[in-house]
């Protein structure tokens, strides 16, 4: 033992992992208003997603060194303290990879939605043209007006 005492891992790690389960459950918030196409909504998880980001990027500014001090103070650790970390180290990972599948899925969700909306958008043009092509055909009849000024 070096005589310092160790670094919070315990703390570091927790708060690590409560960003990550955050990010989770916003993530499949935003899934599920992508379905009920809710997107006021959605723009409000989407704020609340990124601040959960922000605080994370405060954690990789100092992860570098984090690992560093992890791998040399790993073995100092009591066994029911690095058993935490190693276990919240674990379900941080566990996490992370629901996350990404997670966000693939609702990014699959909003392209389907974007195909689809492409498709209406492109259905109304063409029945628009249709629209003026029978307006412009009819317009020698239906346009006719006396003009009682003559």
């Amino acid at each position: 033992m070096n005589g310092s005492p160790p670094f919070d891992f315990l703390r570091i790690f927790a708060a690590h992992r409560e960003c990550c389960r955050r990010l989770l459950e916003l993530s499949r918030d935003q899934d599920r208003l992508i379905v009920e196409d809710d997107y006021t909504q959605l723009l409000v998880v989407l704020g609340k997603k990124q601040k959960v980001l922000n605080q994370m990027e405060e954690f990789s500014k100092n992860r570098t060194q984090i690992q560093s001090l992890w791998k040399s103070q790993r073995a100092e650790l009591d066994d029911d303290t690095r058993r935490q970390c190693e276990g919240l180290l674990s379900d941080t990972e566990a996490d992370i990879a629901e996350l990404v599948r997670q966000e693939k899925h609702s990014c699959s969700q909003l392209e389907k939605r974007r195909v689809a909306t492409q498709r209406d958008i492109h259905n109304l043009d063409q029945g628009e043209r249709v629209g003026e092509a029978y307006r412009d055909s009819l317009a020698p009849v239906t346009h006719r007006r006396l003009d009682v000024g003559q």
